[in-house]
């Protein structure tokens, strides 16, 4: 016989996935007599065997007589997937191809929920929640994410924030604590802290962040969240000027000055 795979193993839950979080799941592939190679295969008009936040490792191996392989299935979200996740756009759903050699093709079917997060998101839709993103409707956050920039504000009933509350957060934390850290912002942060940091930015649970998580940690997940903006703070259409005016102090403030009327 060839290889095989227990039929039990061909659905994959991922439950709550948060953003910059991993989560496994694994399954084994068990090979007969006869020598065996395996490998997840791209399907129809795909360029990819799976989704930009799954990847299989191993994706392709050899098996020898009568031996096994753990698979594991890694899923992560991180900035180039998280912002069409929030929206609902895309879903935490695929169906891998698991092709095996003088086999059969296995279909795995893979799906999860994805907890909306503040990384990720626009500026603009982050200044118009009011509430913690986690709190907000999944329609509504639809709907402010895929909102076009330059929105006239008279078309929502409240005016948006200057600045979201994430980011004036972090900044305030860092700016009354942190001004005569050392290291800032080159001195790595914690793991544990970061996923504090994102679940406070994300629920809202703690009114002041305090002593739960180091300065470099809460500098971390301030530049993490710039990292993750579709649109950075300086626009992309206003990135080259930004750049060549740099060494002016005059065509800077004019630069600024046209940033500041564009989002007005």
């Amino acid at each position: 016989s060839c290889c095989m795979l227990s039929p039990s193993t061909l659905q994959f839950l991922f439950k709550d996935v948060k953003y910059l979080q991993l989560q496994v799941e694994s399954f084994t592939i068990s090979n007969g007599p006869v020598p065996c190679q395996f490998e997840f295969i791209s399907k129809p008009n795909e360029d990819a065997y799976c989704k930009p936040w799954l990847i299989a490792k191993p994706s392709k191996g050899f098996l020898m007589p009568d031996s096994e392989v753990v698979i594991a299935l890694e899923l992560c979200v991180n900035k180039s997937t998280a912002t069409a996740l929030n929206s609902g756009e895309e879903k935490l759903e695929d169906i891998l191809v698991l092709h095996l050699d003088r086999g059969k093709d296995y279909f795995l079917s893979v799906s999860g929920n994805y907890l909306p997060s503040c990384f990720g998101c626009p500026i603009q839709t982050l200044c118009y929640m009011k509430e913690p993103i986690r709190e907000m409707l999944p329609e509504a956050i639809r709907e402010l994410t895929l909102m076009p920039l330059l929105t006239d504000d008279a078309f929502w009933e409240e005016k948006p924030l200057d600045v979201p509350k994430e980011l004036w957060m972090m900044v305030d934390l860092l700016c009354r604590s942190a001004c005569h850290q050392e290291g800032l912002f080159q001195q790595p942060g914690l793991r544990p802290e970061f996923e504090q940091i994102r679940d406070w930015l994300d629920t809202g649970t703690l009114d002041v962040l305090g002593p739960v998580a180091s300065n470099h940690s809460v500098a971390e997940a301030l530049l993490l969240f710039l990292e993750s903006l579709p649109e950075p703070v300086v626009c992309y259409k206003s990135y080259r000027s930004s750049l060549e005016c740099a060494n002016s102090y005059e065509m800077s403030s004019q630069v600024r000055q046209a940033l500041r009327e564009g989002q007005d």
